[in-house]
């Protein structure tokens, strides 16, 4: 029961990065040199499920980590973005409330093992983002003459992009 060597196996996360924003997840550690989490996380304009895993190939006060990460934010109203911007000279965006993204993120990254139970890290790596952009034709009357025969269609649009995180475990049980 008190194994010194043994590590807390369940654990919180707490994360700010990008692409996904301010995130809270569940981190589960089946081993020293593994960790899963599944959690959500929010951007300031939509909220986003989670999941990844960390490997940590060395155990120490300091330890590289590789990680992945899948995640889907779900769509959002752009009415909350047009709000906090206050410009009402652009055109509706009624039809990007359906706008979500899917990401994959692979980083590199190192830990700091401050106890047994608190952990820091920062990674940087590369994010994977894919988005599904629907017709501008659900705009309002005065709009709809003005669009383009490429707005009146569906679109999709992958990006790779630079990524990264910082933030911290706190481990029980």
């Amino acid at each position: 029961m008190n194994d010194p060597e043994r590590l807390a196996p369940f654990g919180l996360m707490l994360d700010a990065g990008m692409p996904e924003g301010a995130g809270l997840s569940g981190v589960i550690r089946p081993s020293p040199h593994l960790r899963l989490h599944i959690g959500g996380a929010h951007n300031g304009l939509r909220g986003a499920l989670r999941a990844g895993l960390t490997l940590l190939p060395l155990r120490g006060k300091f330890s590289p980590s590789f990680s992945w990460e899948f995640g889907h934010a779900q769509a959002a109203s752009m009415k909350t973005l047009n709000q906090r911007l206050g410009d009402r000279t652009q055109l509706p965006a009624s039809s990007m409330e359906r706008v979500g993204y899917t990401y994959f993120s692979t980083h590199l990254g190192l830990e700091f093992n401050a106890t047994r139970r608190l952990s820091f890290f920062v990674r940087g790596g590369m994010s994977v983002m894919e988005m599904d952009v629907p017709s501008l034709q659900k705009l309002d009357e005065p709009f709809r003459d003005s669009l383009s025969p490429v707005e009146t269609q569906s679109w999709m649009m992958r990006k790779l992009e630079p990524s990264g995180k910082l933030g911290f475990m706190f481990f029980f049980g």
